[in-house]
């Protein structure tokens, strides 16, 4: 079911360059949840709420994989 989520979700899940992926995801992540609160309005599509979920898990995976270590402190806590 392709709607306007969908293009901004495969941009990112395709995008390697941490420095591009945050934004991506955001976009995505917007589209994804947008598309959400539609079917919640107009009556559930299981279907597609469940491939919005799915995509929503990957993108999350994906970008957690794609970023980079969170930088250690030079100083001993």
């Amino acid at each position: 079911m392709a709607t306007n989520w969908t293009t901004p979700y495969r941009a990112a899940r395709r995008e390697r360059n941490p420095a591009k992926l945050l934004e991506l995801c955001e976009q995505a992540r917007r589209g994804i949840n947008d598309r959400m609160l539609a079917l919640a309005t107009q009556g559930a599509d299981t279907l597609e709420r469940r491939e919005l979920e799915e995509a929503l898990r990957r993108l999350i995976a994906h970008e957690s994989k794609t970023s980079p270590p969170p930088i250690k402190s030079a100083v001993p806590e």
